[in-house]
């Protein structure tokens, strides 16, 4: 799929509240925000990318919450900063921040929300399953198994993988 993504602006995520009504949805994925390095000086660029990114994600989630189901599922999905604005330090404070407002939708919302906070090196494919409520390293773990076969065939194949020392 070419093209880029672009976060969703507060205004369009109330449009589609609203046409959808409350409580309707069972999960939102909130992907990261697609910069173009801005301002003439390091502090300039640094606001730049804590405005219109991390910072931008939290009037779209007050805008989103009502549209939550109970037990319904956010998702965040990190970005990357060009090499030559980016530091340790901002990748914490920026993973920081998320988790701080992931906490802050929690406690907006109904009982049961879950929050998932993924790498910006993330599948695709983990991305969908996280934000389904599967998990997706459990699910690598048994996609050996084959189909059809019994939970007694199952549990022998995994203690067989098992050892004991004594």
């Amino acid at each position: 799929m070419a093209g880029e993504l672009r976060p969703a602006a507060a205004g369009s995520i109330s449009s589609a509240r609203s046409a959808a009504g409350p409580a309707a949805f069972d999960a939102y994925v909130q992907l990261p925000a697609t910069f173009t390095v801005q301002g003439t000086t390091a502090v300039d660029r640094v606001h730049h990318f804590f405005s219109d990114g991390v910072l931008a994600r939290f009037p779209a989630i007050a805008v989103a919450l009502p549209a939550l189901r109970p037990s319904a599922r956010i998702t965040f999905v990190m970005g990357i900063l060009p090499p030559e604005v980016s530091t340790d330090d901002d990748v914490a404070a920026r993973g920081a921040l998320v988790r701080v407002l992931g906490h802050a939708a929690r406690a907006d919302a109904r009982d049961g929300l879950r929050v998932h906070v993924l790498g910006s090196g993330t599948a695709p494919e983990e991305i969908a399953l996280t934000a389904l409520g599967r998990n997706p390293a459990w699910e690598s773990l048994t996609a050996g198994f084959a189909s059809g076969v019994s939970y007694a065939d199952r549990r022998v194949e995994l203690l067989g993988l098992m050892s004991a020392e004594m």
